[in-house]
């Protein structure tokens, strides 16, 4: 190792030294990043440190209530899909609607827990987009279905559009135009 590489590691370790000792030092309450351009204190109290509560929760309860919903939509499409793809259960019988709502919460669980979606009026909005999909979530297959027989089966897709009419509720087998 050469004598200049041994003078700049000396270098390094002395300015190393120093910042340490400024740090350190008692009486010195703050000390300097430069990479943010400011003073950091290194002592701050408690109460300064708890972020203060906002209106934020009140103001997006109805933002936070659809995204909400849309996680039980797409749970309950994510079963759909494993039943109809995967399963190869296209007929709608009791025990296969048990099935089906069985993976549709279990995938609901799942992506609320990714997206951190775990507080009550949060688990009634999942909820209810499981109920919204279920009644009201063959008319995606009505707007595109070219894409939904990519995502469904072909043969599902024009199952539910002979079985069902544009812009319509399911409840129960009886399908009730709006």
């Amino acid at each position: 190792m050469g004598p200049w590489r041994m003078a700049v590691m000396k270098q390094d370790i002395n300015d190393f030294n120093r910042r340490v000792k400024n740090i350190s030092n008692p009486r010195n309450k703050s000390y300097y990043d430069p990479d943010l351009g400011m003073h950091i204190p290194k002592r701050v109290a408690r109460d300064q440190i708890k972020k203060a509560k906002t209106n934020e929760d009140e103001d997006s309860f109805l933002g936070k209530f659809i995204v909400s919903m849309i996680i039980g939509a797409i749970a309950l499409m994510f079963a759909e899909v494993v039943r109809i793809r995967y399963f190869g259960l296209a007929e709608n019988t009791d025990v296969v609607m048990y099935v089906e709502l069985f993976m549709a919460f279990w995938a609901m669980l799942l992506l609320a827990a990714i997206l951190d979606r775990r507080r009550v009026l949060e688990r009634i909005g999942q909820v209810a987009g499981i109920a919204v999909m279920m009644v009201a979530g063959h008319n995606l297959i009505w707007r595109w279905p070219e894409q939904m027989a990519y995502i469904y089966t072909a043969e599902h897709v024009a199952e539910v559009m002979d079985t069902t009419t544009q812009h319509s509720i399911v409840y129960r087998g009886s399908v009730f135009g709006l």
